[in-house]
């Protein structure tokens, strides 16, 4: 280094990406990545909240169609009890998933498996909606 050159300033970013690449080495959680594990969390809870949502009217809809069939004389409607407790039990499943993985991981590859994880969540809530609506069907 000369006389006349100054190092570069660093910014409160990289002092926080550093923080917590030094964290994540030793198994624990920077402040940076509670944060986004947290944000992250946010969105699985939104899609536990549609799950419970989607069960409480999935389970009023059998109900009246029940009620319906009953006094037709058919068979009854049973409930899709496995497809709503996988439904339920997604968001867990695949949170806890990215969490563990990202553990020991980078800040950019901790969001990846996030970002994966969620992806994997939204394609999983969409095909076990589908299937649950189609077995209560009446055909």
């Amino acid at each position: 280094m000369t006389e006349n050159s100054s190092p570069e300033p660093r910014s409160p970013i990289d002092d926080a990406l550093d923080a917590d690449a030094i964290a994540s080495r030793s198994g624990r959680l920077g402040w940076l990545s509670a944060t986004v594990a947290a944000v992250f969390g946010l969105l699985f809870a939104f899609y536990l909240y549609e799950a419970i949502s989607q069960a409480i009217a999935l389970s009023q809809y059998v109900s009246g169609q029940n009620k319906l069939l009953d006094k037709l004389g058919h068979g009854l409607l049973s409930y899709p009890w496995i497809v709503i407790v996988i439904y339920l039990l997604l968001p867990f499943v695949t949170y806890g998933f990215a969490f563990v993985l990202g553990r020991r991981r980078t800040f950019i590859v901790r969001i990846g498996l996030f970002v994966m994880a969620l992806a994997a969540l939204s394609a999983g809530s969409l095909t076990l909606g589908s299937i649950a609506s189609a077995a209560t069907r009446i055909t």
